[in-house]
């Protein structure tokens, strides 16, 4: 299962559900709605699109506390960089996803295997330009899906290749990793896969 999380629980989140050939799309707000989703589908694996810890040294994300000389940045933060700009995880819209993708990751990490990917970065290391398009040559994709809808289909389809070994892990993982494909070669693996056709 992929998840592009939305900051705000007011806000909608991306759900793309890999179930052998079919991919399955929803839009959930609440984190209970997620929660459930998730415990009634039983995913191998969620890939979300979200911060999902905290940089080394810091117990919180504001400024006045005395963690602040921390820093913004985790080390997966920076091994991304080459790839496109994130944003520090002390702005203010970082700062409630990140703190809302712990808060759900936590929960799960009790009886799922879950990794925090970064679907633009998927997206640009896979040469895709427009997902619907492109994406679209060789898996069915609805008309009406939305873009949070979109970008959990790339955590969900960066989680596959994680399962089958065509990714690179990026940062500390003590601290909290990104899992990215390995590089353009891994789209030829998803439509290969006769469990995607």
């Amino acid at each position: 299962m992929g998840i592009d999380l939305a900051g705000k629980s007011e806000n909608p989140s991306g759900i793309c559900i890999l179930n052998d050939h079919d991919f399955n799309f929803k839009t959930l707000y609440g984190d209970e709605d997620i929660l459930e989703e998730i415990n009634r589908t039983n995913p191998s694996l969620v890939a979300i699109d979200a911060p999902l810890s905290l940089p080394k040294g810091r117990c919180c994300l504001e400024k006045d506390c005395e963690c602040a000389v921390g820093g913004h940045f985790r080390q997966s933060e920076r091994d991304i960089r080459p790839y496109g700009r994130v944003l520090p995880l002390t702005f203010r819209g970082m700062k409630m996803l990140t703190l809302r993708g712990i808060k759900i990751a936590d929960k799960l990490r009790k009886e799922y295997k879950v990794v925090e990917t970064h679907p633009h970065t998927s997206q640009k290391i896979l040469g895709l330009e427009d997902l619907q398009r492109d994406l679209g040559r060789f898996f069915k994709i609805p008309a009406d899906a939305t873009d949070h809808e979109l970008d959990a289909m790339l955590a969900a389809l960066t989680g596959f290749l994680f399962l089958n070994n065509c990714y690179l892990e990026l940062g500390d993982p003590e601290e909290g990793t990104i899992i990215i494909p390995k590089d353009e070669k891994c789209l030829k693996l998803l439509k290969n896969s006769q469990s995607l056709i």
